[in-house]
This record gives structure tokens, sequence and C-alpha cells, in this order.
């Protein structure tokens, strides 16, 4: 049995090694969150067992191989990824003067996958710099994992595909949400995943040029201003998805995209959702946006303009069990002014990184992570890692297919005895 903890990196992926800890998060009423948080009472070895299952195991010396499962709609999924600017807009996080200038990750369901191999989670300089500077382990010490989307392959173009709009958690990446993505692509979606630049923890642009998380410039300012700072980066993505759709390559370099990819969008069927300070970013985006049809809120706070407007359209909050008095307090708020469809849940046995890759990922290499037992419980909750990403894949698949193709589903109108780690709140 652990006892009770108090931690102060609130909605934070902090590496268990106290010195210069990794944030996804904010301060002010993040804070609250952080320090009322407690551990679960059971054992992490059941979880942490199941999750190295999932993986077959690496050579003897060489560094432990990190997998993700794969997708199980009926499609192939293919990958790219955009580079955008946009020379309106100054970067206000920038270390010199500069327009606002942002990486999208994009999955989509592929017509033919051959001859396109299947892509890294991350390229090398990106996971290169999120051990050293995230996990604080050697570089190279992780054999991260080859995802199950292939590398420019061809959108599949009998139909147009709705589009799923993506946003991470502060000091994440866009990466970090790949499980749920490759699902929701293999079921027919459009994910676009965006990178927050200099919120993000990592992004590699063209040439091998690498920025990193500036932490001090975006805690410059305000949560609420955060959060419209990055509604404004999913704006633009939104923006430059159209143009796409319309025919125009929107790509900064105008590198050639995957044939048919411009036929596979409808830019009329969009949602979002997003994870942490990525679910306060949804929930803006929604808020400001009405291209935007619904969306959903991965354990995430509420700031800003949407944090007590009404708003009809769908929302689903998606909780971890994290005791987060601060979240529920935000949530409890917003609840009267969701006029429209409006579900909570809870994924139990969790915590706040459940709901990334690193709910699997983080177990698996945890010879060479070596967080300590209440730090991985703390984040990753108790319950198996695998059953804990199967059960958010049917339910954000359900979700998004429910308000952006009208199919229906029983998921959220009573508990589901092939998914029981999800709880029916409200």
């Amino acid at each position: 049995m652990t006892t009770p903890h108090t931690v102060t990196t609130p909605y934070a992926a902090a590496a268990p090694h106290t010195a210069a800890a990794p944030q996804f998060g904010r301060r002010s009423a993040l804070a609250a969150l952080a320090a009322t948080a407690l551990l679960a009472a059971a054992g992490t070895a059941p979880a942490r067992a199941a999750a190295r299952a999932a993986a077959p195991p690496s050579p003897p010396g060489r560094p432990p191989r990190l997998m993700l499962p794969a997708p199980t709609g009926p499609h192939p999924v293919g990958t790219t990824t955009l580079h955008l600017v946009d020379p309106a807009r100054p970067d206000r996080w920038a270390p010199t003067p500069r327009p606002r200038e942002l990486r999208t990750r994009l999955w989509y369901p592929a017509a033919r996958v051959a001859g396109h191999p299947r892509a890294p989670w991350m390229s090398p300089a990106e996971t290169a710099h999120l051990e050293t500077a995230y996990f604080q382990v050697p570089a190279a010490g992780l054999d991260w994992p080859t995802t199950h989307a292939h590398a420019d392959a061809p959108a599949e173009t009998s139909c147009r595909h709705p589009v799923v709009l993506n946003s991470h958690g502060s000091g994440g990446d866009s990466a970090f949400n790949t499980a749920l993505a490759e699902e929701l692509a293999s079921h027919g979606h459009v994910v676009a995943a965006v990178d927050h630049t200099f919120d993000a923890g990592e992004i590699e642009f063209p040439g091998h040029r690498l920025e990193v998380r500036d932490k001090a410039a975006v805690q410059a300012m305000t949560d609420a201003d955060i959060v419209a700072y990055r509604a404004a980066d999913v704006r633009l993505v939104l923006d430059r998805l159209t143009d796409l759709a319309a025919g125009a390559d929107p790509d900064a370099d105008h590198r050639p995209l995957p044939a048919g990819l411009a036929q596979a969008l409808d830019p009329d069927a969009v949602a979002m959702f997003g994870h942490s300070m990525g679910g306060a970013t949804t929930a803006q985006a929604l808020h400001d946006d009405p291209r935007i049809r619904a969306g959903a809120v991965l354990d995430g706070p509420l700031f800003g303009t949407c944090a007590t407007a009404d708003q009809p359209r769908p929302l689903l909050l998606m909780a971890s069990t994290w005791a987060s008095p601060a979240r529920d307090a935000m949530w409890d708020t917003l609840w009267p002014h969701l006029t429209g469809w409006r579900r909570r849940l809870t994924l139990t046995r969790s915590g706040h990184l459940s709901y990334t890759d690193l709910q699997l990922l983080v177990p698996q290499g945890q010879d060479v992570i070596a967080w300590p037992a209440d730090q991985l419980e703390h984040f990753l909750g108790t319950g198996d890692p695998l059953r804990a990403v199967t059960a958010q894949r049917a339910y954000l698949t359900a979700y998004f297919q429910l308000h952006l193709r009208r199919r229906p589903t029983t998921l959220f109108d009573a508990p589901s005895p092939h998914y029981p780690e999800i709880t029916l709140d409200a």
C-alpha cells in the first residue's frame, strides 16, 4: 500500500527526478489540482506487468523495445506532416521576432500502403531530446515505437472523411496521442494534431531545426491567454486544411503532399479533442470557432471565455481518477452552460497521463525510465494500460462517429460490460 503524497506539478508529466521536472501544465488554479492529488491505494505491479507483456522482450544488451497497439478499423493508415506559417501573426513565444510557425501531424485512411514504410513515433532528434530533457535518461536508451501509420501513403478518396483536430498538453507533443489518432484514422477520420511551437516539448522542423519548449515565455502569459493563443493555432490549422481541401498546398515549403489528401478531407465535418491544456484548448476552440461541431476534453482544465459561456454544441468530458477538486469545480461550473449533448465520464484506476501514449510506453520502458512506484501510480494509475487505451479508443471513436457521421451508439446511455474501465458520471 502506498501512502498519500502531494505533488507540485499540476497537469504535469513530471519525471520522478526532481531536478528540472518537465511540466505539462500551469500554475494558479492548477496548483490546487496537484496539491490535493492523492496517490491511489492499489499496487502498480500488475499494470506494469500487463504493459510489458504487450511488447516482445528486447535482445540482451539492447534498449527496451516500445510498441503501440495496432488500430482496429477497416482502413490502413497513412501519415504526413504540414509545416505551416502565418505571416500575419507574430510569434509571442519565439526568442526572436518571427511569424507564428506550426507543425501539424496528420493521420488519414490510406488507399494503399505498399512502398510506404511505417513511420517512427517521433524523429530521432525529437526522441533524443525527450529522453534527456523529459525522462532524464541517456539518449538512445529506449527503442521508440514504429507506428502503424505509413509515411505519405496515398489517401483513400472514395468519400471525404471527417476531420478531428487534436491539441497536446503543455510540454507534450503531437505524437503523444498516436494510439488514439491511428484508431480514429482506421475508422475513417482524418486526424490533424497541432504542435504548439514553444509549448510543445520538441518539434523538428524542415532542415533538421529542433525547437523546444520555452517554459518561461509560455508562463509569462495568464492561463486564459495561453489557451486563447493555442486556440488561434487551431484556427490556423483549420484554415489551412480548408485551403488544402479546396486544392491549395498550404505547406510553407510546398513539399509534395500524399496523393488524394486534398480529396480525402471534409472541412464541413470537424470535431476536436485534447489532453490536459489541450483539453482546455479544445473547449476554447469549440467556443470560438463555429466550424468545430463537437469537442472532447481529456482530463483538462477550463480557462478563458469558454469556462462560463453557454455551449450548445456537444462536449464530452473524460476524467482520470486523479483527485482534482479544482478540475472538478471547473467542470461543475461549466456543466449547466452545456445546453446541447453532454456527457461526463471517468476512466477508472487511471492517472493524468493515462490519456496519452505514455500510459503504454512508460511501463514498457520502466527498466530504463525507472520511475518510482508512487510516481508511476500517480501519473498512470493502477489499471491495465492496454485496457485503458482500448476503452478510450472505443468511446472517442463512437463519440465522433455519432456527431460527425450521425451513427448511433449506446455507449453513452448506460455502463458497457465491454468497457468496465469507464464509468458514466453525468
